[in-house]
């Protein structure tokens, strides 16, 4: 009897083991990723005009209407002043936002999608024509500025877009979380080694954290600031022939 005991009690622990590790390994399991298309209108503009930006985001086929946040980047092309407006929803995963642009020329625009611990971005070049006629060319998507948010890196051949997104209102002496997108070539940068190096104003000593990527060429880093001050994060990429760095300024309160 007591035998039949140790060994139901035995089978029993063994059942529940196996449930919880299934379980666990349903709660690590990602979801699908989160998808955007975009598109402007109209589509033949002119100095003047209004542009409106559009992005349809979906996840597994269905809108998303509950994106954390989404914004529009653009710029004139040669120019390093980034202009960002936000974007509202509309419906059925639509999310929209204008722009009156004034002078001729041509420009690019980035979406920037963070829903369901996703972030989405892409590049678009777009060219707005003078009043009188004249058609600038249309730049590559892959052309122009570098995409950094901050200051330069590495000088080389390789151009790597940044999209740097620390947490909501980091607080002294708690764990917080530094996420930042990479792309090149206007495709998602995955399998990078990526590092976050930081310190407080002119202070000697800097931390280090390594990233983990979370999602294609989405890495994501765990940190703590000491104390209160104005930061600087200089994100470390390295893949291949690619050696580059990017500078961030950080407050922490």
């Amino acid at each position: 009897m007591k035998r039949t005991m140790i060994l139901l009690l035995s089978m029993l622990m063994l059942l529940l083991a196996a449930c919880g590790k299934e379980t666990e390994q349903q709660a690590f399991q990602p979801g699908a990723p989160v998808e955007a298309a975009f598109t402007l209108e109209p589509k033949e503009l002119v100095a003047g005009d209004t542009v409106t930006f559009f992005v349809k985001v979906t996840q597994d086929g269905q809108p998303v209407d509950d994106a954390k946040e989404v914004k529009f980047e653009w710029w004139k092309d040669g120019q390093e002043k980034h202009e960002t407006i936000p974007a509202s929803l509309q419906g059925d995963g639509v999310y929209t936002a204008q722009q009156t642009i004034s002078e001729p020329g041509s420009y690019f625009v980035y979406y920037h999608v963070t829903a369901r611990d996703f972030h989405n971005m892409q590049k678009t070049p777009f060219t707005v024509n003078s009043k009188t006629g004249a058609t600038p060319s249309t730049p590559q998507a892959n052309a122009g500025q570098s995409h950094d948010h901050g200051a330069a890196g590495h000088t080389n051949a390789e151009t790597v877009d940044y999209h740097f997104s620390p947490a909501d209102n980091i607080q002294v002496a708690t764990p917080a979380a530094l996420t930042v997108h990479l792309m090149k070539d206007n495709k998602a940068l995955d399998k990078a080694t990526v590092k976050f190096e930081f310190w407080r104003g002119n202070d000697e000593k800097h931390s280090f954290v390594d990233a983990t990527e979370t999602a294609a060429g989405q890495y994501e880093g765990s940190v703590q600031f000491s104390t209160a001050g104005d930061y600087t994060v200089k994100v470390h990429v390295e893949k291949g022939d690619i050696h580059d760095h990017k500078d961030f300024s950080l407050s922490i309160k």
